[in-house]
């Protein structure tokens, strides 16, 4: 199965950064804005057993995406899988760690299996991987601008 890990670090702690992510708001706004992701359905704020469905589009396909919530721990731990959607698989698992310097490693792992079909055709393992890396420096440079103060948390 392929996967996609990165770990990068944030000079704030690991409550501050979870209270983000934990934010359905927040997920979508990190998101890459062509990728038109709009919250259909879902809480304000994630927990175990939650259940969140999105819609997007990208190359030129509008695509939904139920999932759910199946870990979660207070400040360290995020994980959601798809449950109905474009891919035949998908989880990704967001950790967040103290670090020494007193920030925290928000460390992201992605498990996935491409779409079948025609999507397939577009979406291989390569287009994936770096479409994960794009939408993953977007995120980067958001989360610097709301945790540096120039965007609000909202």
């Amino acid at each position: 199965m392929p996967r996609f890990e990165q770990s990068e670090c944030y000079l704030t702690t690991p409550a501050k950064a979870f209270a983000l992510f934990r934010r359905t708001a927040e997920r979508i706004r990190f998101a890459p804005p062509d990728l038109h992701l709009q919250l259909v359905e879902g809480p304000a704020e994630l927990r175990l057993g939650s259940r969140l469905t999105v819609k997007g589009r990208r190359w030129g396909v509008t695509q939904r995406m139920e999932s759910e919530i199946t870990a979660f721990e207070e400040d360290a731990l995020i994980v959601e899988e798809q449950r109905q959607g474009p891919f035949r698989s998908w989880k990704h698992t967001q950790r967040f760690e103290p670090t020494a310097e007193g920030g925290v490693r928000i460390m992201d792992a992605i498990e996935y299996e491409p779409p079948g079909g025609m999507l397939g055709r577009l979406a291989t393992v390569e287009v994936i991987q770096r479409e994960l890396e794009r939408g993953m420096a977007h995120r980067r440079e958001r989360l610097t601008e709301v945790l540096a103060g120039i965007l609000p948390f909202s």
